[in-house]
């Protein structure tokens, strides 16, 4: 059964009211497979940021998750959860911040994964002066003329920040 934009607010919805359907979007997403998981993750997107304290519980597992799935999708849906989160001094996953280092320069990873690969590496790098010139150089590095316009615009502001 497709489910359309209304049905994943309401189950994002329903997550925001009861703790155990957050639970059960996360264990959706993480653990099943096809559909179900697809839509609960999408749902999940749709949490008010209120909810991210519940994102941020499942924090390790959607690092793990983002890095080791083949979905696209489900990639970039994982990102956006990650990338809602507050990234402190302590908060480096070398393993991420790698997956985002590369991934920002695939050529065949989709723009949207692309863009959230930058910010995160932002995220992680912006408290240490070797990593953020190690971002610096790598984002110099990409060609504009061969990006798409939200991930020229997601670098050009992040080379601004550095």
């Amino acid at each position: 059964m497709a489910m359309h934009i209304e049905d994943i607010k309401a189950l994002a919805q329903n997550a925001h009211e009861a703790h155990n359907e957050c639970e059960q979007l996360f264990n959706n997403m993480l653990y099943g497979g096809g559909k179900e998981a697809y839509y609960s993750a999408w749902a999940l997107t749709h949490l008010p940021a209120s909810d991210n304290i519940y994102i941020n519980m499942y924090r390790a597992k959607l690092t793990d998750f983002a890095i080791s799935t083949s979905d696209t999708s489900m990639r970039r849906l994982a990102l956006v959860l990650l990338e809602r989160l507050e990234w402190g001094i302590d908060d480096v996953r070398t393993d991420l911040l790698d997956f985002c280092l590369d991934h920002m320069m695939l050529p065949t990873e989709p723009y949207g994964v692309k863009a959230l690969c930058i910010k995160l590496a932002y995220l992680q790098c912006r408290h240490y002066p070797e990593l953020k010139a190690e971002l610096r150089q790598a984002l110099l590095l990409m060609e504009p003329s061969e990006l798409g316009a939200g991930v020229k615009h997601t670098r050009g502001k992040i080379l601004k920040l550095l």
